[in-house]
């Protein structure tokens, strides 16, 4: 009873500063799904089952239900079957997949609620937001003389305002990229906190493998060519289908680069102490001077290793 209590006063403060501190959102709901996980390590289901309805009922009552929806989409639902599976002792790498796939499907949800209740004027929406948000910038840049500054460089201030106006929209067509980025995100340092905090508590559960042995599921490649097939389509065909594609691209370019910076960190450990520091004082630099490269780089290393397993590692 005294774990149980102790648990809900976690994640009853983490539902509460989640919803009282905007900016912090995704911050304390890591906390909340962390403590979810680790809850469910320690406290029977039927008992989780309670935990996981009093925080439901605190941010319906401290936020009310449309932001209760979206909590539930983003977070909570990835991390209450985490910490289900947590309790029925599945390894680490079945939550994450679990947890990966609750979000995406939370999201896509959302999404679809958002568009189809707005009757498809949620972009439009979204765009209106970017683009008062960018209007504002603009009047700050403005103030700060940098429109003159651009002025003497031969561009308008017309020009400058339809760049970014262009700029605003092509970021609202992204934005359901970074809506999933900021759910995957979360779910993933939910998970990474709650095995560490596992490993150093009595129950030793949930062991991750060292970084430098992470290896990305081959299923991923075919989301890549999915992405890349809807750009090049939409590209010449239909524009909508465009964004589509870009939204896939920009959602698992973090997440090649990930495990190609995973796979790079390996290589670098089999070198000699000497000939390593070169290579990552050389690849520093390029991070700075050729960032764009050294991404693509990393985002190929990641997708190709994964095909071809590099390190050898006997994945399946």
């Amino acid at each position: 009873m005294l774990v149980f209590a102790l648990f809900a006063l976690i994640t009853s403060i983490a539902c509460y500063f989640m919803v009282s501190m905007p900016s912090f959102t995704v911050v304390m709901a890591i906390i909340w799904g962390a403590s979810l996980i680790v809850g469910g390590l320690y406290i029977a289901q039927r008992a989780m089952l309670v935990l996981y309805i009093i925080n439901i009922l605190l941010l319906y009552g401290l936020a009310g239900g449309s932001a209760l929806f979206f909590y539930l989409t983003f977070f909570g639902l990835a991390a209450f079957v985490m910490s289900f599976m947590a309790g029925s002792q599945r390894d680490y790498y079945k939550l994450q997949r679990a947890g990966i796939l609750i979000a995406v499907l939370g999201v896509s949800f959302f999404i679809g609620v958002v568009y189809f209740s707005s009757g498809g004027a949620g972009i439009a929406m979204m765009e209106d937001e970017v683009n008062n948000y960018l209007t504002g910038f603009m009047k700050e840049y403005e103030d700060s003389g940098m429109v003159e500054f651009y002025e003497r460089q031969g561009i308008t201030k017309a020009e400058l305002e339809a760049k970014i106006s262009d700029f605003g929209s092509t970021l609202a067509k992204h934005l359901p990229a970074f809506y999933y980025l900021q759910a995957l995100f979360a779910v993933f340092f939910m998970l990474l906190s709650a095995s560490y905090m596992s490993m150093k508590g009595s129950v030793k559960q949930m062991p991750k493998r060292p970084f430098d042995q992470e290896i990305m599921p081959w299923q991923f490649t075919w989301l890549v060519i999915l992405g890349l097939a809807l750009w090049l389509w939409g590209k010449e065909y239909v524009s909508p289908i465009i964004y589509v594609g870009s939204n896939i691209l920009i959602v698992l370019v973090p997440i090649t680069v990930y495990f190609g910076l995973s796979t790079a960190v390996f290589k670098l450990k089999r070198q000699k102490p000497g000939g390593r520091k070169w290579m990552i004082t050389v690849l520093l630099v390029l991070a700075v001077v050729f960032p764009l490269p050294v991404i693509l780089f990393l985002s190929l290393l990641g997708l190709f290793d994964s095909l071809f397993d590099y390190r050898k590692l006997g994945e399946e």
